[in-house]
């Protein structure tokens, strides 16, 4: 079973006896050794939000979102989710199947090729973001990201709405470096920085220090 037949109702779902489509969770429910994860969000989006009208808001974020998706597809990685104006993708998590379809990735995974590309990816967004402007103040938009590398278990969760979800400490992480970065930086773990030796750009990541993480300690990072 795909994604696609995952999350696609058999008939019309209504009412709130209503029963969705019939979905194999144990057989898209997965364990990956390592995978790497980018939380994003847009500096400023809430005080934003309260100032323009929704029409505003949503034709805002659909022009940047949609520029995500396409470097989605440049560099191959996942879109997992939106989250308000939180953007999260993920290397080594997906491949395409013979027909083309994306599938879950059980194979073993070069884990420094999808820390690189989501580096990559970052880079381009962090370009990309800066060409579109913020409504309230036509001022260019500012991003932040953290990136983490790490084990996440994936599955498919409810049954209202079902909905591919990943798990685990490694979520935590990324975010957290996510939210203790600076405007306009990219953050990444020691985890996804031990992985990007061969990157071209990897010496332009600065060591800054520790950031401590709810069950984790304290943990080394280093920043653009």
């Amino acid at each position: 079973m795909t994604l696609g037949q995952a999350s696609r109702p058999e008939k019309p779902i209504s009412g709130n006896n209503a029963v969705g489509p019939k979905i194999d969770f144990d057989s898209l429910a997965s364990h990956h050794d390592c995978v790497t994860i980018l939380f994003t969000d847009i500096c400023g989006f809430t005080a934003m939000s309260k100032e323009v009208e929704a029409v505003q808001v949503m034709n805002f974020l659909n022009t940047l979102y949609s520029a995500y998706d396409h470097l989605v597809d440049k560099h191959g990685v996942y879109k997992l989710e939106t989250v308000g104006d939180c953007y999260v993708v993920v290397g080594g998590l997906m491949q395409k199947d013979a027909e083309g379809f994306v599938a879950i990735n059980r194979q073993s995974i070069d884990r420094e090729a999808h820390a690189m590309a989501v580096l990559d990816f970052a880079l381009d967004m962090m370009s990309m973001a800066s060409t579109v402007v913020m409504p309230h103040n036509q001022q260019p938009v500012v991003v932040r990201c953290g990136i983490h590398s790490g084990p996440i278990v994936s599955g498919v969760v409810g049954h209202r709405m079902p909905k591919f979800c990943c798990f685990g400490d490694t979520m935590n992480v990324a975010s957290r470096m996510e939210s203790t970065c600076a405007k306009g930086g990219i953050q990444v773990s020691s985890d996804t920085y031990a992985l990007l030796a061969k990157h071209p750009r990897v010496g332009q990541l600065s060591h800054s220090g520790g950031v401590d993480v709810k069950g984790k300690g304290r943990m080394a990072k280093a920043g653009w």
